[in-house]
């Protein structure tokens, strides 16, 4: 193999590890995993496997992580109700609940002043909703209102602080994603400074 060939290798190789270094660092790896739900129980049935389920208003929605430079797929967002009926697990007039934020790691998309029948289960202290729930926009869960009957008004009047969220906002988030991201970034990285290495010692 002449000296013509080695370089024009060389040069293919060096551009091979870059176009890879690039496509690391600007596409997260998390966003290559799709959200994959079975079919949601009927309505009686996701009512007792549920920690929560409650009609009401989002009247604010807080991201924990929205300053980070690093996000993930899976980062929690904070969803405030205005509680309106409940069938189970709550009994105050707001309620919080937490959902990833985004559909490829299952996380349900609320819209703000949008009203939802929500359907949460309890994780560590906190209630979570995913899109594999019977969770809905009330509009369209008459199929789901009409089998879990009249519900209840909740009994105890609230008026819950996001302070204490929104004070998170900028705690910086580790992932194990987002790490395993570097960690290639940084090999990449480091084949592309050997070839460069190899190449101008092969030179002299």
């Amino acid at each position: 193999m002449n000296k013509a060939t080695v370089k024009r290798n060389e040069k293919r190789i060096v551009i091979l590890i870059v176009m890879l270094f690039i496509s690391v660092l600007i596409y997260p790896i998390d966003k290559g995993y799709a959200c994959s739900c079975s079919q949601p129980d009927p309505p009686k049935e996701a009512l007792k496997g549920s920690s929560a389920v409650f009609s009401g208003k989002v009247i604010d929605t807080v991201d924990r992580n929205k300053n980070n430079e690093i996000q993930s797929s899976a980062d929690p967002i904070a969803i405030l109700f205005d509680v309106d009926k409940s069938w189970k697990g709550v009994d105050q007039t707001q309620a919080i609940v937490y959902t990833e934020r985004s559909s490829a790691s299952c996380g349900y998309g609320f819209s703000l002043n949008e009203k939802y029948l929500v359907y949460a289960y309890e994780e560590n202290g906190e209630l979570r909703v995913n899109a594999c729930s019977r969770t809905a926009p009330l509009s369209g869960a008459k199929e789901d209102i009409q089998a879990l009957g009249k519900g209840q008004k909740p009994t105890e009047q609230v008026t819950l602080d996001l302070e204490n969220i929104k004070g998170q906002e900028k705690t910086p988030s580790v992932n194990v994603t987002n790490n395993k991201q570097i960690y290639i970034a940084l090999i990449l990285l480091v084949l592309l400074v050997a070839v460069v290495i190899i190449g101008r010692r092969r030179k002299k």
